[in-house]
């Protein structure tokens, strides 16, 4: 059987999803970087974020709306928000970040990120696969908590 285009769509809109929120926390970590070192280029970057944030919000709301629901948004609430859109997106700027600093910075700064985006991974669902949604959105808020902390720890 030959999927349709609906179908397509219904199964990257998880994937938008969790792009358009992974890169509206990259835009809103840039931006207030920036603005911290006195730079106005944090306007722009933060204009941007706010920018994917709505288009997340719009994508969630049409995907809610449309006909063929994806199966992994139904019953979607905070927490559940936090555990499939959040956390993914997390998990790889985490290794993202890691890459980059391993390159451009320090490798001990990459070590600190790939240990935290790992940790994260393992925590939501290896070992805490079989864990309530509130406790494992509790641990992606520390994580997005850890993220802005050593984010701006190199930026300092």
């Amino acid at each position: 059987m030959v999927p349709s285009m609906a179908d397509i769509f219904a199964d990257i809109t998880f994937y938008q999803l969790s792009g358009l929120l992974g890169l509206a926390l990259f835009f809103l970590l840039a931006g207030i970087r920036e603005l911290r070192t006195d730079c106005s280029e944090g306007y722009l970057c933060l204009t941007v974020a706010v920018f994917l944030a709505v288009a997340h919000a719009i994508i969630l709301e049409n995907a809610f709306s449309g006909d063929p629901r994806p199966a992994a948004l139904l019953g979607l609430n905070v927490w559940l928000w936090l555990v499939l859109l959040a956390a993914p997106a997390l998990i790889v700027l985490f290794v993202l970040r890691s890459a980059i600093s391993f390159f451009a910075l320090d490798a001990r700064e990459g070590l600190v990120k790939l240990f935290l985006g790992l940790t994260l991974l393992c925590y939501l669902y290896l070992v805490g696969a079989d864990w309530p949604a509130d406790v494992r959105g509790l641990l992606t808020v520390v994580w997005i908590g850890f993220f802005f902390k050593t984010e701006m720890a190199v930026a300092d």
